[in-house]
């Protein structure tokens, strides 16, 4: 081979050393890393941005009221004034309770005492009032929620005496019963229940600000009552949820068995008994539930208030027409609900509160169901069904039912801890 020829082979040589030498520099760089920037998320308390305010906290003590709390803290008596004025009695205002927590946010001082700009007063732990002072012309007034966090939780126990019993050993709140009694209201008999009777449930639990403020609805569930699985499957139709059992009938029957929670029946329906008060015989024509005073009475039925008074016998009691068929009566509250004669009232509405009102020799529920305005045994009396699946949904139904069927039967039934 000629000298030249190889001369230009080890430059070729070279040039394709060189080639690859820079192609497995270039792979071997740094990457570059994108730098991301985190903006800081000012604390917040009430949805007010913390910056620049300092807070006073305390609680209302007896003897307060919101005007002498506010003119501690340099508001002016003509603004208590005015908020006075804006009060109504469904935004009252200026109604406030010996315990409750304020807030005061200030950013000034007068003589070494805060001025408030903003004043929270909490009315319950959700719900808030704000009083806005910034604007020197102008009060606003706002009651607003705070935001609250689902949590969604598994129960399930077994029954060895009673229901409450059974969510103290397995160390659930009572809370928990009665949301279990009023999902199963209408097919399972709580009064009737059997050792060896067990439930299921998928349930939520509320939380404000990492403080527990209540058990929310009952979201599926199943209790064995009776020898049977008394399912509670939710669904949607109509932009309705109600709870249907497995073939999609409607577990809401038109009435509740009982329109409160008792703890005994101390007169039955009945043509001939000793009135404890007359003593003599008569008829009775209702059932009489006993119940602590200031237990919560509930409309039994959707329907329209169309008596509510105080007559000597029947003490407070209001009169509820359901359809042109049935109405019911409800007697001897020691006070009223908030629905008055004409309004509407839906299945579950507290109506009033068990007292002795009348002619009663303790506290109890006098309850009625009249059928073509005829007295009926409400004990015996068997209301028909709610609308069931309507067939146009029931492949949906059918779909999310065993979606919540599969999940509920993975709940292990916890036999109790004590």
């Amino acid at each position: 081979m000629k000298k030249k020829h190889i001369f230009y082979i080890v430059i070729i040589l070279a040039l394709l050393a060189a080639a690859v030498l820079v192609i497995i520099l270039s792979e071997k760089k740094s990457p570059v890393v994108e730098e991301t920037i985190k903006e800081e998320k000012i604390p917040e308390k009430y949805g007010i941005p913390l910056e620049g305010w300092t807070l006073y906290s305390d609680t209302v003590r007896q003897g307060d009221y919101l005007g002498t709390i506010l003119s501690r803290y340099g508001i002016t008596a003509q603004q208590i004034d005015k908020i006075g004025r804006m009060s109504t009695d469904s935004f009252n205002t200026t109604l406030i309770n010996v315990g409750r927590t304020y807030t005061v946010f200030s950013d000034t001082l007068t003589d070494d005492n805060p001025v408030a700009k903003i004043f929270v007063y909490e009315n319950s732990d959700v719900r808030f009032t704000k009083y806005d002072f910034r604007n020197p012309d102008t009060i606003i007034i706002e009651k607003l929620r705070k935001p609250i966090d689902t949590v969604t939780l598994e129960a399930s126990g077994v029954i060895k005496y009673s229901l409450w019993q059974t969510m103290l050993d397995n160390d659930y709140n009572w809370e928990l019963a009665l949301a279990l009694s009023q999902t199963f209201a209408w097919t399972v008999d709580f009064y009737a229940l059997q050792p060896g009777d067990w439930f299921k449930a998928i349930y939520n639990e509320y939380y404000v600000e990492g403080k527990r403020i209540g058990i929310g609805e009952i979201k599926a569930g199943v209790f064995f009552n009776g020898g049977k699985e008394l399912w509670a499957i939710p669904f949607t139709q109509d932009s309705v949820t109600c709870f249907f059992d497995t073939v999609g009938n409607s577990m809401r029957k038109t009435f509740l068995k009982a329109p409160l929670e008792y703890t005994g029946i101390s007169s039955r329906y009945s043509n001939a008994r000793m009135h404890p008060i007359l003593h003599q015989v008569t008829e009775h024509l209702a059932v009489d539930f006993c119940a602590p005073a200031g237990t919560p009475v509930y409309a039994a039925s959707d329907g329209v208030i169309t008596t509510r008074a105080f007559q000597t016998g029947a003490g407070n009691y209001v009169a509820i027409r359901h359809n042109s068929v049935y109405s019911t009566v409800y007697m001897h509250f020691s006070s009223f609900g908030k629905y008055n004669v004409g309004e509407r009232v839906n299945q579950g509405d507290v109506i009033g509160y068990v007292g002795s009102t009348g002619w009663s020799t303790g506290p109890h529920l006098h309850y009625e169901v009249h059928e073509n305005g005829v007295k009926i045994d409400p004990l015996s009396f068997e209301p028909p069904p709610a609308e069931p699946v309507d067939s146009a949904n029931m492949e949906r139904f059918n779909k999310e039912k065993r979606g919540w069927i599969d999940r509920i039967n993975k709940i292990e039934v916890k036999k109790g801890n004590k």
